[in-house]
Parts: structure tokens; C-alpha cells; sequence
């Protein structure tokens, strides 16, 4: 009877001759592609030194006389020898120095022309113009007029062959480019070396494939694949059961890994019918924990002000103010209080981190801010006796940047701190312009327990209004990991003149979104629009 090759044999050999072609050609492409780049490299950077140390050699202020007279004088030889030596000393098929005319910079006109001596290359005397139509030179030299840019270019099968060139602005005294220097060697010994590199690693390749196609293929089917077919079967078994464990697996003797895969896989049996019943649990403690966060998010949400308008009896001002957490529960706060019937209390705070940890620094730091606030303290003190009890036992290291004014409604007067926080923007009815109000910020809140706050003091006009927010704002990414950033911020605020304070958010952060798209936010986003009504 005729023997039969295991099915997994012939698959194990189709996948062995097929892995082996495909690492063979990536061996083969990433050696070429590094073969290739060390030698465009060395290239590169020999031709742009060539080309600067011929750039020095000239007197770019007496081209207008060369390229008037079309007569050259001692001076002009002179550069003509030593860049006859550039040639000649590193074998440059030609070098050239010529003004190019805009706007198509077809129209060339030859200052400088040494070639190779004894090669097919013809010098172009002093003056000689041509017209040139080739994209690659026209769009280089357009980007070294233009731009000042330095090019070099890989050509194959021109006029003069296949050479790299490197072409170079050339600078008059007063900064002005005013022509090109080209710099032109042969790239035949590169071509050369590719080719031999390219049959030398292909003939090795194949040869040592072959060989370890064959020889890989009898020892792992002799060595593996009978028992990894007994231990197919008996895994089967344990399938074909609905999971119930079976003890066949401990007939399996082998000492290598075979040997250990089989007592693995009956060891696992017994795992997993055992780790369905802990799933089980965990998943019961997982949407339990989810409630919590849930429930932990609520009771944040509430220790925020909310409601519009915040003081239903008070119509000389417009407030709201909005905070969404990247998490189920966020690090960002805000608040609004009426100290007095003179006076309001604004706060926009961020702690560092996100989650629960930065959730509870959070409640502290507000009910902190909030207890002083009552206590008829300024702006400063408020901060500073804040920042004190945060700082006591502080082990996690959590801090605070925080924003906090208090409003005079008699006077106009906003008299605020910045403890590292986002500038807030303000609008100038007066000038009809949105800026940022922008002081000098002191320490985070939570830093340093010794440190004295500064305050600022600005004025408010009927119609100025104030946009105060965290840094979730101007940082939110996009997709493409761009930032909203500053000037998005200012452009969108522009937009928002005519909106009462809901509104204004609402546009803000829709026009968040769209930046955004589907990124995920990463960070919370809280903002307050405040207006002094006329």
C-alpha cells in the first residue's frame, strides 16, 4: 500500500517554499534599499560639498558685467581655472554657473562651463544662452531662485546620461540670488555595484533557500508533526466534550516541548472550565464598578453649579458654564458665586491626571476655594491659603492650575490670579476685539506651600465679556494629532458676538467636535462665558 503524506506535511511544505520566497525578496529588497541608500548618501553629501566649495571660489557681483560684455577678463579666467581643477581633481562629468530667466526657467545663460576633459561634453562659452525644456532642472532651478534652496537631483538617460547633480544658489553681496551653480558627476560606478550587489545576493539566496527547504522540511515532519497530530486529536477531544476535561493528554511522554504542549493543554482543560466560572464573577464586579463610576460622576456633576440662568433676578449679567469629563469622572471645576449683591466669584480650575484620583483633588480643591471665597478674602489670599491645605499631605503629587476673579459690579472692576492656568479670553465691545488676558501666571495650586500670589486687576465695560476655560480645550487632537490651539479658539470666538453664554459654548464646542472628528477625547473640557450686560 501506498504511503500517504499527511495533509500537513504537503501544507508545511507549500508554506515553507512560499515563506521563503517572501523572505528572500524582503532580505533581498531591504539589502538593495540599504545598499542603495548608503551610496546615495555618500553621493549626496560629496556633491553639496563639491558644489558649496565651487560656490566660494565665486564673484557673484561681476556677473552682470560678464553676462553684459561677454568678454572675459583676468579675474574671470582665473575662477575658470580653479574650477577647472574642481573638474578635473573629482572627476565631475561638467560644472556649470548660469543666470536662469523666470518665470519658466527655460532660458539659460552660461557664465561658467568646465567639462571633462575627453569626455562627450561640450564647454559652453561665456554668454552662450540656450533654451531648455526638461520639468525636473526647470522646477529645481525655479525652487533655488525662488527659495533658496539647495537641490540635488538623481538623473538617468539625459542628454549628458545618468549623473547626480547638485545645483546650488549663488548670492551676490546683497543676499539676492542672482544664479545657479550646477555640479554634475557620472553615477556609473553606483549603477555597477547595484547591478553585482543585486546577482550576488539573489544567487545566495536562492541557493541557501533551496537547501533549507529541503533539509527543514524532513526533519519537522519527522520530529513534529506526528505528535502534534496526537495532540490535535486529543485537543479535539476536549472540543467534541463541550469542555469537560479529559486525562488522555498524560499518555503523552515526550521530553521536549511536544511533551510540554500536551500536559500544557490538559493543564488549560482544567484552567478554563475554571477561569469561566471567575469571568463570571468579574464581570459581576465589573458592571458593579461601573454603577459606582456612574454614581460617582452624578454626585461630581452636582457639586457643580448648574441651571441657566444661574441668578434668575439678576439681568445685568449673562453666565453659564459647562464641564465634560474625558472619563466617567474628570479633574476639571468651575463655579460661580454671588459673594455679596456687589460682588461674583469666578473660578475655572484643572487638576493634573484624569480619573478617580484627580475627581476627589478636584471636590477638595473647590470646597477649599468655596469656603474662603465666603470668608471675604481677596483673590490672593484665597489662593494662598487654597494652596496651603493642598499642599498638606499631599503624597500623590496632584496639583492644580486654576483661574479665579471676583467681579465688583459698582465699580467694573475684575480683580483676578492665574495660577498656571490657560489666559482667558476677553472681548472689548469698546474696540470690538477678542484677546487674551494675558498677566504673568504664578505657581499651580499644590506646589509649593510657601509661595504668595499675585493679583491683576482690569476693567469691564457693558457689552465686554469674558470666556474662561482648561486646557482640554485648546489641546484637543485631531486625527492627524493637531492641536484646536489658540488661534482656532480665537477664530471661532470671533464667531460667536451675537450669542448669549449658552449658545457661545454650544458654537465652541461644536466647532471642538468638528476639529476633532472621530479622535477620542483625552482630556476634560470645561468652559465659562461671562457677560456684562449694558
Amino acid at each position: 500500500m501506498k504511503k500517504r503524506v499527511p495533509v500537513i506535511t504537503k501544507k508545511l511544505l507549500i508554506t515553507i517554499i512560499t515563506s521563503g520566497i517572501i523572505l528572500c525578496s524582503i532580505v533581498f529588497f531591504a539589502g538593495l534599499w540599504s545598499f542603495s541608500r548608503h551610496f546615495r548618501i555618500q553621493y549626496d553629501s560629496s556633491i553639496r560639498a563639491i558644489g558649496a566649495a565651487a560656490s566660494e571660489c565665486l564673484s557673484p557681483d561681476d556677473f552682470a558685467t560678464y553676462l553684459s560684455s561677454k568678454q572675459p577678463d583676468e579675474k574671470y579666467n582665473a575662477t575658470l581655472h580653479i574650477l577647472q581643477d574642481f573638474v578635473d581633481k573629482f572627476e565631475l562629468n561638467l560644472l556649470y554657473v548660469s543666470a536662469v530667466l523666470p518665470p519658466d526657467y527655460t532660458h539659460i545663460t552660461y557664465i561658467y562651463n568646465p567639462v571633462k576633459k575627453g569626455g562627450k561634453w561640450k564647454e559652453f562659452p561665456l554668454g552662450y544662452e540656450e533654451i531648455y525644456c526638461e520639468p525636473n532642472y526647470n522646477t529645481s532651478t525655479k525652487r533655488i531662485f525662488e527659495n533658496e534652496e539647495t537641490i540635488v537631483r538623481h538623473t538617468m538617460k539625459t542628454r549628458s546620461g545618468s549623473h547626480i547633480t547638485a545645483q546650488l544658489p549663488v548670492k551676490d553681496s546683497s543676499g539676492k540670488v542672482v544664479a545657479v551653480i550646477g555640479v554634475q558627476k557620472s553615477i556609473q560606478e553606483f549603477v555597477d555595484a547595484r547591478h553585482s550587489f543585486t546577482l550576488l545576493v539573489t544567487g545566495v539566496e536562492l541557493f541557501f533557500a533551496m537547501i533549507f527547504t529541503f533539509l527543514f522540511t524532513i526533519y519537522f515532519n519527522g520530529k513534529f508533526i506526528k505528535p502534534v497530530v496526537l495532540v490535535t486529536r486529543e485537543a479535539d477531544h476536549f472540543a467534541s466534550y463541550g469542555g469537560n476535561p479529559s486525562d488522555n493528554l498524560l499518555s503523552v511522554t515526550n521530553k521536549d516541548e511536544i511533551g510540554t504542549l500536551a500536559h500544557t493543554i490538559h493543564q488549560m482543560e482544567y484552567d478554563v472550565c475554571r477561569n469561566i466560572e471567575e469571568l463570571t464573577k468579574v464581570t459581576a464586579e465589573k458592571e458593579r464598578i461601573s454603577t459606582e463610576l456612574s454614581l460617582a460622576a452624578k454626585i461630581q456633576m452636582e457639586m457643580l453649579p448648574k441651571g441657566y440662568p444661574p441668578f434668575p433676578d439678576r439681568r445685568d449679567f449673562d453666565l453659564f458654564a459647562t464641564m465634560k469629563p474625558a472619563k466617567e469622572v474628570g479633574g476639571d471645576l468651575y463655579n460661580y458665586i454671588m459673594l455679596d449683591n456687589d460682588n461674583l466669584l469666578l473660578v475655572v480650575g484643572d487638576v493634573s491626571g484624569k480619573g478617580v484620583s484627580a475627581a476627589l483633588f478636584m471636590a477638595k480643591c473647590k470646597e477649599l476655594l468655596d469656603v474662603y471665597a465666603k470668608l471675604s478674602l481677596s483673590p490672593k489670599e484665597i489662593f494662598e491659603k487654597t494652596n496651603e491645605n493642598l499642599c498638606l499631605g499631599n503624597d500623590t503629587g496632584l496639583f492644580a492650575t486654576c483661574w479665579l476673579g471676583i467681579f465688583t459690579f459698582s465699580t467694573g472692576e475684575l480683580c483676578f490670579v492665574n495660577a498656571g492656568h490657560p489666559y482667558p479670553v476677553l472681548y472689548k465691545k469698546a474696540e470690538d476685539k477678542f484677546s487674551f488676558l494675558k498677566e504673568k501666571p504664578n505657581l499651580v495650586l499644590g506646589g509649593l506651600d510657601t509661595i504668595s500670589y499675585k493679583e491683576y486687576k482690569t476693567t469691564l465695560q457693558k457689552g465686554d465679556r469674558l470666556f474662561i476655560y482648561t486646557d482640554g480645550v485648546t489641546e484637543a487632537t485631531n486625527i492627524s494629532e493637531k492641536l484646536f490651539g489658540d488661534e482656532r479658539l480665537l477664530e471661532t470666538i470671533q464667531k460667536t458676538r451675537n450669542l448669549d453664554a449658552p449658545q457661545t459654548l454650544e458654537k465652541i464646542r461644536s466647532d471642538i467636535d468638528s476639529f476633532t472628528g472621530e479622535a477620542e477625547q483625552f482630556d476634560d473640557i470645561t468652559m465659562m462665558s461671562f457677560e456684562l450686560r449694558g
